[in-house]
Order: structure tokens, then C-alpha cells, then sequence
């Protein structure tokens, strides 16, 4: 993990203060995913990919791009990333396979650890956008400053992957940010390959060594519905393929 969060600083430290209206500083605390335990020990290794985080970390103040930047007094990028991380491991330290959410998208992250068996902290939470503004997508904001806050986010959820490696990747952020999962397919990935695609509803592809789904934000209901249990169906039927195919190796040695 120490390699990863030295590479969250020296990405944030790129972050370039000109693209922002500081007087209008209404951005979220970074959201910085570390991984658990029970990720490592996972049979199969799963990342599911919101789009940003709807108020992460503002409760305390803390909201500002400013900081990140290094704009504000006796804050450093290394504190930022450090109240980040503590930040998304109590989060974390909250999920047990009893826990109620009123959140769509917890409710999908724990009815995909429950199909697979799994418990909650071993799917690993991350997000397109390191940000949000004012509780709401930067998708919103001035084209400088939405290209900024993607190019930064693209780099911090590549580092994620290249680190995690994980077998699965499910964006679960809807078709309108499929340009910006092409950008990080494309720039940092090595390129993607395309198995399958129902417009609007399930893009099925592979990319950065990894078999990656695009669905709707599980609080997309009509239409949709049928899409979020396919791809927890598909990878079920690849976790059973590969639990098969290790076990018959293990009886031919």
C-alpha cells in the first residue's frame, strides 16, 4: 500500500491550480481508495467503480480543491492523502454483511458481495471522479476545469487498477461517462477490446488485464435492472469456469 499512496501524492501534486475558480471552491475531499485484507485473500479480486462521491468528506470542512493544492496554511498533499485514506478505511470499517444502506449503489456492492459469497470489504469501492462538487458531478463544471479534475481522477483510478489488479471491473456510472472510461482505457490501460455492447445498458469489454462491465448507477431503475443481475451472473459463471479449470490442474499434477 505504500507504493500506492506515494503515487497518489505525486499525481495530486501535478494538479494544476489554474483550471479552478478558486472563489467558487465547493469540491469534496479526494477520494482515495486503499485495499483490505479480505481483498488480498479473495478468490477473485473486484473493483466497482462509481461515478463520484455525492458530499465525500465535507461535513468536516474539509471540502476544498484548495487544499489539495497546497493553497492553504500548514496543510501538505501528504496530509490530504493521509485524512483520505483513514477517511475511506472508517468507511470501510463500517460495511459488515448486516449493514442497511439507503444508497443504490451499497445496496448493488452488497448484493454483489452476497451472490459471490464474499464478504462486503473484499470488492473494492472506487470512483471515476476523485471529486464531486457541491454534492453533484463535476460533469457540471467548465470544460478547463472538468478536463482537469478527469485528467487527475483518470491517473488516481489507473494507479488503483495497476495496484489491484483485479479480475472484474464494474463501472457502475451510466453511458454518459463512457468517453472518460475510453480516455483511461486508451491513455493508461494499454487499450480496450470490446466483447459486447447493448446501447445505453451493458458494455462488456476488456481492458487493463482485467473482463470490465459499464452499467447504469444501480439508482437507475427502468430497464436496467436486468443488466446489474446479468453481470453478477457472468462473473459468477467465471469465478465457477476458474475454480474448475484450477482444480482440474491441481489433479493433473
Amino acid at each position: 500500500m505504500e507504493a500506492l499512496i506515494k503515487t497518489y501524492i505525486e499525481i495530486l501534486k501535478s494538479l494544476n491550480a489554474q483550471s479552478f475558480a478558486l472563489m467558487e471552491d465547493k469540491y469534496s475531499g479526494v477520494f482515495l481508495p486503499v485495499p483490505s485484507e479480505e481483498y488480498w485473500r479473495s478468490p477473485v479480486k473486484i473493483m466497482l467503480v462509481g461515478r463520484e462521491t455525492a458530499g465525500w468528506n465535507t461535513g468536516n470542512h474539509k471540502n476544498k480543491i484548495a487544499r489539495v493544492l497546497g493553497l492553504m496554511p500548514d496543510i501538505t498533499v501528504e496530509q490530504v492523502v493521509e485524512e483520505a485514506v483513514t477517511r475511506y478505511k472508517e468507511h470501510q470499517d463500517k460495511w459488515t454483511p448486516n449493514t442497511k444502506s439507503r444508497s443504490r449503489f451499497t445496496q448493488y456492492h452488497f448484493l454483489l458481495a452476497r451472490k459471490l459469497e464474499l464478504p462486503p470489504k473484499a470488492i473494492v469501492y472506487a470512483n471515476l471522479f476523485a471529486w464531486d462538487y457541491d454534492r453533484e458531478s463535476p460533469l457540471l463544471r467548465p470544460e478547463n476545469e472538468l478536463q482537469e479534475i478527469a485528467s487527475v481522477s483518470l491517473r488516481l483510478l489507473a494507479t488503483q487498477i495497476g495496484h489491484l489488479k483485479p479480475d472484474f471491473v464494474i463501472f457502475a456510472c451510466g453511458s454518459r461517462t463512457d468517453r472518460f472510461i475510453k480516455c483511461l482505457s486508451n491513455e493508461y490501460l494499454g487499450g480496450s477490446k470490446t466483447l459486447s455492447v447493448t446501447p445505453k445498458k451493458l458494455w462488456k469489454f476488456e481492458s487493463g488485464n482485467a473482463t470490465c462491465f459499464r452499467i447504469a448507477h444501480p439508482r437507475a431503475t427502468y430497464g436496467h435492472q436486468e443488466f446489474r443481475a446479468e453481470v453478477i451472473e457472468q462473473i459468477k459463471q467465471a469465478v465457477v469456469r476458474l475454480s474448475c479449470h484450477q482444480k482440474q490442474l491441481c489433479e493433473s499434477e
